[in-house]
């Protein structure tokens, strides 16, 4: 199996990464900077541009395409930042990018290939605070995209979201314990999901696929 997955450095790629490669799979592996037997991919870059670069990367295709490319707004100064510079971040990055990937990655997706887009639990229930707003927004788009995208690559392609709670990443361990707790008792979970049990998650959904537009709760 091969899967090709952007965001590869990050808290949830390196898992899937680690998770992944231990079983077997050949995973192509897209970041911004990559590490070794990595490839770089920039998705605030045009979608021609992503689609050479996927295309170049695996000529012979992809089972699967995993998009967790995501901009960082919280880890150190970057929490600092004005409300809509953080916005504008997330929308080039989150949004646009998955949207572009998504597009981009059908051509080299194999029939009945998997496209696994990543959202929040809460995008639609809603949680307090500015970062809940601004991740709210972004994923409530990806969901949104997603549903209508099943339906026009549907049956050649199935498309799935996931959607975890706060996920304890870099950005995690960069707040004061009181930082976490509150976080935690405003969430729907009220516990940290941690990053292997995503990549778990989207082991198990790779071999016991659900039903395609399907959005996976992790909390």
């Amino acid at each position: 199996m091969r899967v090709g997955v952007t965001g590869i450095t990050g808290g949830i790629g390196q898992a899937v990464n680690e998770l992944f490669g231990r079983r077997g799979v050949d995973i192509i592996g897209f970041a911004r900077q990559p590490g070794p037997h990595q490839y770089p991919l920039d998705v605030t870059m045009d979608e021609p541009a992503i689609s050479q670069r996927i295309g170049e990367a695996s000529p012979n295709g992809y089972d699967v395409w995993i998009n967790l490319a995501g901009a960082d707004i919280l880890s150190g100064d970057n929490r600092k930042k004005p409300y809509f510079e953080r916005l504008q971040e997330l929308w080039d990055v989150d949004v646009l990018g998955t949207i572009k990937c998504s597009r981009a990655v059908i051509p080299y997706l194999h029939n009945t290939g998997m496209l696994i887009n990543v959202a929040w639990d809460e995008a639609l229930s809603g949680a307090p605070g500015d970062s809940a707003s601004l991740y709210g927004t972004a994923k409530a788009a990806i969901l949104g995209f997603s549903a209508s995208f099943a339906k026009s690559v549907m049956p050649k392609i199935r498309v799935y979201v996931l959607s975890p709670g706060w996920v304890a990443t870099r950005w995690a361990r960069s707040l004061t314990e009181e930082q976490k707790s509150r976080l935690i008792q405003q969430s729907a979970s009220k516990k940290w999901v941690e990053p292997q049990d995503v990549a778990e998650t989207l082991w198990d959904m790779i071999h016991n696929p659900p039903p395609s537009g399907t959005v996976m709760m992790v909390n």
